[in-house]
């Protein structure tokens, strides 16, 4: 079992973890759940042995604990295959020790009893490693993940930073650890990848799996139990996340009528105390009724809706009636065509929503608009009266984590508008000395806040938006959708979200095999992509 006995964690004045205790058992399937910064990454880093604990213990009682977090990556100048293969250094250890004997063998005292024993013992623990089923497990885990065939033959340094991060995870699924940690796995995953670790992986995994998301159909497929984050504390649940939102509700229901009965009870008390406060025939009823009220056990008032950001985008710039131009557009990185031959048509106003598996093409053509690629032929033109604001997918990541808040937020502004940033932060929530805690400390989910405001600080009339709800939690969704669906300029956005797409796109292109296809029945999208 994997337990934790009164875990205490600050990170300077906040309390992120207070007294928190729990059990994980073999074969489990948790979700951790809460608001972004609620301490549940911080959770699972000591769940996992990569952060200490300020007060309290962790044990895994002798077994394995793998965790993957949301910016785990692989190693540069490496092929996929031999990456993989790190994953289980005791079967490439074990290759080493048979090559070595098996050579010896050939030597003039090859044939000895002590080389005969160590070819035998190495031939004996390749067997128990399972080794010749090695290229088989890593090939599954990559399809699953949705690697080509070929991906084992391929560097890991011509995958974008969201195809590293697949690769990481494919380490730690191929280790099969007994206890399987896992921050935010969808956040980098197209829908075909989702359904495989939804529906094959984790159902058959041998070990327990626990998990942070904030998808929750992800964790109605995946989970038994939900590990509910608020206030440095955990709750526990028993059931999936519909479970767990209607236990949630009857809680708060059922608080809400013993408060509301109780406080009728005080004021009537109250009410008697006043009435009779100088009556002598009554001094003796007065006073018992006082020392009850000392004495009585207050019922917590339940707290309202949970508070979330609030978004509002600035007025765009008036931009020219055809922002871009993008014609006849191919990208080829050495020999993979990403894009072949596309011309896309946007006209001011428009809200595109490009779709598709992961490698499509979709960040690379977001990319071109935004000037950071060179497409290798075509034409691609922004108007001179095209502001552009480009939220990359890794935006959150390339933040400097030395800066506060504040500053890193500031940053390269051409004028430094510290009330309109400030402004701006408390509507993200970070709100009051919030805004001076160091990059360093925050949560995926603060981070992306932090790249949001840093991004709509700057006005535009054409955004392009890659994966923009990754990392945040589902009130942070919901606003950012109700921000863009005002937005009074054009927008062209990569994502998997289906509810932001449906919500905010006025046109949907599937991108696949270098080519973009116009989605006139969102199912067909989803049919796809599954």
């Amino acid at each position: 079992m994997l337990t934790a006995e009164k875990i205490f964690k600050s990170f300077g004045p906040q309390n992120v973890l207070k007294d928190v205790s729990l059990l994980i058992r073999p074969t489990e399937r948790v979700g951790v759940v809460g608001p972004n910064g609620a301490g549940k990454s911080t959770l699972l880093r000591i769940l996992g042995g990569m952060m200490e604990p300020d007060k309290g213990t962790v044990s895994a009682h002798g077994r394995s604990v793998g965790y993957l977090s949301q910016e785990s990556q692989c190693r540069l100048g490496v092929t996929v295959g031999e990456e993989m293969r790190t994953a289980l250094p005791d079967i490439a250890d074990v290759e080493a020790r048979l090559v070595a004997a098996a050579s010896a063998m050939g030597t003039e005292a090859g044939a000895s009893k002590a080389n005969l024993a160590a070819l035998d013992k190495a031939t004996s623990e390749l067997q128990r490693l399972d080794a010749h089923t090695l290229d088989a497990r890593i090939g599954r885990v990559l399809a699953g993940l949705g690697f080509e065939l070929d991906a084992t033959d391929r560097l890991t340094d011509t995958y974008s930073g969201g195809w590293q991060m697949r690769i990481a995870m494919a380490k730690l699924l191929l280790q099969e650890p007994d206890y399987l940690l896992l921050d935010e796995p969808t956040n980098h995953l197209d829908d075909a990848a989702k359904f495989w670790l939804a529906y094959d992986y984790i159902p058959n995994y041998p070990g327990a799996v626990v998990l942070i998301s904030h998808d929750p159909d992800f964790l109605n497929q995946t989970v038994t139990r939900i590990l509910e984050m608020e206030d440095g504390q955990v709750k526990d649940y028993t059931g999936d996340f519909d479970d767990y939102q209607r236990m949630k509700q009857e809680e708060r229901d059922r608080q809400q009528a013993e408060w509301e009965a109780q406080q009728k009870e005080l004021a009537k008390t109250r009410e008697f105390i006043q009435q009779f406060q100088g009556n002598k025939s009554k001094a003796g009823v007065v006073e018992s009724r006082k020392k009850m009220l000392e004495k009585i056990d207050m019922v917590e008032r339940p707290r309202g809706a949970a508070r979330t950001i609030y978004l509002e985008l600035p007025e765009a710039p008036r931009s020219n009636p055809e922002p871009v131009v993008f014609r006849h557009v191919t990208k080829k990185y050495g020999d993979k065509t990403v894009l072949n031959d596309v011309t896309l048509d946007v006209v001011r106003r428009d809200r595109i929503a490009l779709t598709g598996p992961n490698g499509a093409g979709k960040s690379t053509l977001l990319k071109i608009i935004a000037g950071d690629v060179e497409p290798t032929s075509g034409e691609v033109s922004v108007h001179p009266k095209t502001s552009v604001g480009y939220f990359a997918q890794h935006q959150a990541e390339a933040l400097d984590p030395s800066r506060t808040v504040l500053e890193e937020t500031l940053h390269d502004l051409p004028t430094q508008e510290e009330e309109k940033a400030r402004g701006l932060l408390a509507r993200l929530m970070f709100r009051g000395d919030a805004v001076f805690k160091s990059v360093a400390v925050l949560s995926g989910g603060e981070r992306s806040r932090v790249a949001l405001a840093k991004f709509l600080l700057r006005p535009a009339n054409l955004m392009l938006l890659d994966e923009p709800t990754n990392h945040l939690d589902p009130a942070a969704r919901a606003v950012l959708q109700q921000a863009l669906t005002q937005f009074d300029g054009t927008i062209l956005m990569a994502s998997h979200d289906r509810s932001l797409i449906d919500s905010v796109a006025t046109g949907e292109f599937y991108v696949e095999n270098g080519k973009l296809t116009m989605v006139l029945d969102p199912t067909i999208a989803r049919i796809k992509e599954e």
